[in-house]
């Protein structure tokens, strides 16, 4: 991705937003006894038979034998743990002499819109053995849990269909399915430009415009650069047409960090290390709101063209290691990535209840 120096500091002085249904209350994290099983043994930087985020540690470099066994670790996770609840297509291509392939995969796919969540999983060539652990591993790893939660709620509602659930159906009741995106070809090839970068993004915006698929697309949830563990930067609003989105996704995570604690009962070990983490979105920022054009080039961008709402989950300015050797495994913090991971899923819960209802 590329930042832009072009920028217009606008001050917002009110920003009205109506949350309505859309809203998380305290700690009532849906499913919470799924991620308190399944999160620290999926997510984290140690070996382990179903670690999520390990698979990546490695140069994916499009058309590369690293990026084939991301491709293969990524349909593998789809195809066989999360086997007949996911659509998995490819979208194989040529470009600029390399050889690209997106993956994409969805959750009930005769829904009438879609929730898209997206990252990107190739490396750049250059600096040579850069593994790109927040750019972008750690979200590509967030969105393959998230995708196995939303499969353990599909499967618990199907399961309990003719029984009365303890809330209301949520995938099976709601008419917005959910796709997730791993775009190839983000980065470069030689220098960044409109030619030579998201190479990727351009095929498939290409593509859904083409078939349909784009005019069902409610947002675009694009997540990089993220799980630095740095103090700044933060990641602000970019967009007045997800700012409502935003605002959901900065409701979940206070009523993660400052949960209700009345002593009542005792805080369970997920709600102790939530509580740890710093906060990672920063709603007062509003320089970006209003410009009406990115700061930002990343794979969003021909969606964005296209009219798709976008919420990109990105920190500005970039975190320290970007572009660097520097970004490896040893230097992501992995219980921000578990912050990271625990938003996107409740963000995706909170938006499908609110259409079921």
């Amino acid at each position: 991705m590329k930042y832009g120096s072009r920028l217009q500091i606008v001050c917002l002085a009110c920003v009205a937003v109506l949350f309505g249904a859309h809203r998380a209350l305290g700690w009532e994290l849906s499913h919470e006894e799924y991620h308190a099983a399944h999160l620290n043994e999926l997510i984290n930087l140690e070996e382990g038979p179903k670690n999520l985020l390990l698979p990546f540690n490695r140069t994916r470099i499009p058309g590369s034998e690293g990026s084939r066994d991301v491709q293969r670790f990524i349909i593998e996770h789809f195809n066989t743990t999360l086997a007949g609840e996911w659509a998995v297509e490819t979208q194989p291509f040529e470009e600029n002499g390399y050889r690209f392939n997106n993956l994409v995969m969805t959750l009930q796919n005769n829904a009438s819109e879609f929730l898209v969540l997206a990252a990107h999983y190739d490396t750049k060539i250059v600096p040579t053995g850069m593994v790109g652990a927040i750019d972008s591993a750690a979200s590509c790893a967030a969105l393959l849990y998230t995708a196995q939660f939303l499969t353990h709620i599909a499967r618990h509602e199907r399961a309990n269909q003719y029984s009365k659930l303890d809330v209301d159906p949520v995938i099976t009741g709601s008419t917005l399915g959910v796709k997730i995106v791993f775009f190839d070809g983000e980065e470069a090839i030689e220098e960044w430009g409109p030619e030579d970068s998201i190479y990727g993004a351009r095929r498939l915006a290409a593509q859904w415009l083409a078939d349909g698929t784009m005019a069902r697309v409610r947002l675009l949830l694009l997540m990089d650069l993220l799980g630095s563990g740095e103090e700044e930067p933060m990641v602000p609003s970019y967009y007045a047409n997800s700012h409502q989105d935003y605002q959901l996704l900065n409701r979940i995570e206070d009523d993660l960090l400052f949960a209700r604690d009345d002593g009542s009962t005792a805080q369970s070990p997920l709600a102790a290390e939530v509580a740890r983490q710093r906060k990672l979105l920063d709603p007062t920022d509003y320089r970006f709101v209003g410009l009406g054009y990115s700061v930002v080039g990343d794979d969003h961008t021909p969606f964005l063209a296209a009219g798709v709402p976008v919420l990109h989950a990105i920190p500005l300015p970039f975190p320290s290691t970007w572009h660097t050797v520097q970004d490896d495994f040893q230097h992501l913090d992995a219980a921000e990535t578990r912050h990271w991971t625990l938003l996107v899923c409740e963000f995706v819960v909170q938006s499908l209840r609110f259409r079921a209802q």
